[in-house]
């Protein structure tokens, strides 16, 4: 399932009056992204209570330097961008499960709310394309989440991991090499994905 945008436009007053002070903004703005921190989140801990912290934090953090904010060009962006911030920044003071470990756990979880299983025979595809998702490194699952289930361009993806655009694009046609040879089975949920 994925998060609908807000209009930019409506997006762009809400961070305008969240950054002069308005509680109310704040508030429709935390609820709004509330649940993509949770979901991120989960991709990297199954430890609830780190990203509750995390997003507690960073929640803080926006508001007491919200007069320092600057416009930003995609509020979801540079929220996204934040929180992985401050998620990273969390995890290593609980000194957490390894990303890595976890991340492999996880990432299947995504995959589950994109479409209703109504039969065994989706469940038994399904259960497939968790295994097959699982056997791509850690960096390919997390930019195929933050392609094609967040919706972000290789361009914020570049610059919300700290790699150049073209290293994003390679680690995407990578990714798809490596789940090409089970082709057949995946189509459908890849054109969920891209629905």
């Amino acid at each position: 399932m994925r998060i609908k945008e807000i209009p930019s436009p409506q997006e762009q007053t809400l961070w305008n009056n969240f950054r002069a002070g308005d509680e109310v903004a704040f508030t429709q703005l935390s609820t709004r992204y509330y649940r993509m921190f949770r979901h991120y989140g989960e991709k990297f801990t199954t430890n609830s209570q780190i990203i509750e912290d995390a997003i507690q934090d960073l929640l803080v953090n926006l508001w007491v330097k919200r007069t320092s904010l600057t416009e930003v060009d995609s509020v979801k962006f540079y929220l996204l961008k934040a929180f992985r911030n401050q998620l990273f920044k969390t995890l290593r003071a609980f000194s957490a499960v390894p990303l890595e470990e976890d991340f492999q756990e996880n990432f299947s979880e995504a995959s589950s709310e994109m479409f209703f299983i109504e039969n065994e025979s989706q469940q038994e595809q399904q259960s497939k394309i968790s295994y097959f998702l699982k056997q791509l490194p850690d960096r390919q699952r997390e930019i195929l989440y933050l392609r094609f289930y967040q919706d972000l361009r290789v361009e914020e993806i570049a610059q919300l991991l700290q790699i150049k655009p073209q290293s994003v694009s390679n680690i995407i046609q990578r990714a798809l090499l490596n789940l090409r040879q089970h082709w057949e089975l995946l189509v459908p949920f890849i054109l969920l994905w891209l629905l």
